[in-house]
């Protein structure tokens, strides 16, 4: 995608609204008996969380489009949202880190979830240095392909057993609602950065 200096002002100013917008959710959600306000740093984790692996998925559809056409933008696209969703993973681990610890006093490393993340960082990593150390596009999409593979994969076979399951939709709309209304200010912001960070990696020579 290319962009305009203009146009990437405007979506850089949107991003910043936009998480202005889930600064607001986050901070005004309503305390809960378990929790209290701790909630906040709850479900701002969750939200952050999986609009993260939707970047992780996005990065391998658009490496799936670019080994099927070989086109371009598919692969500056995937690169963008590799680039958005790999160091967002790690922030986002450390969140969850903490807000494992601050919750329930405890970081359970024999966690199912906690252990998938673990591995899923690993094979970010993996991802990236792939990326970097051989810098062929075809190899890096399909990297990106695969990681999208074993998120899901780890995601969808982790159990729980300190974390809760399904805590936001077995609560209440107070939680709810919030939730969502981050889940989808994020995913616009991410849609946005990976729109700005496309435009600005090199198209392929040739």
């Amino acid at each position: 995608m290319n962009l305009t200096p203009v146009a990437r002002r405007i979506m850089l100013g949107a991003i910043v609204i936009l998480m202005a917008v889930v600064g607001y959710l986050t901070w005004t959600m309503p305390p809960v008996l378990q929790l209290g306000t701790l909630v906040r740093l709850v479900i701002f984790h969750g939200a952050s969380t999986w609009v993260n692996m939707a970047a992780f998925t996005l990065a391998g559809l658009a490496g799936l489009v670019y080994l099927a056409t070989r086109r371009d933008s598919a692969y500056r696209l995937g690169a963008a949202f590799r680039y958005l969703a790999v160091p967002w993973w790690i922030v986002n681990t450390g969140l969850g880190l903490l807000s494992s610890r601050l919750a329930w006093n405890s970081i359970n490393l024999a966690e199912p979830r906690l252990q998938a993340t673990f591995w899923i960082m690993l094979a970010a990593g993996l991802v990236l240095a792939v990326d970097f150390g051989f810098g062929k596009r075809l190899w890096s999409s399909a990297a990106d392909v695969a990681m999208a593979g074993v998120l899901w994969t780890l995601i969808l076979g982790a159990r729980n057993f300190v974390h809760p399951d399904n805590p936001v939709m077995n609560s209440g709309p107070e939680i709810q609602i919030p939730f969502f209304g981050i889940v989808a200010s994020f995913f616009a912001a991410a849609l946005l950065a990976a729109a700005v960070i496309s435009s600005l990696i090199p198209a392929e020579e040739g």
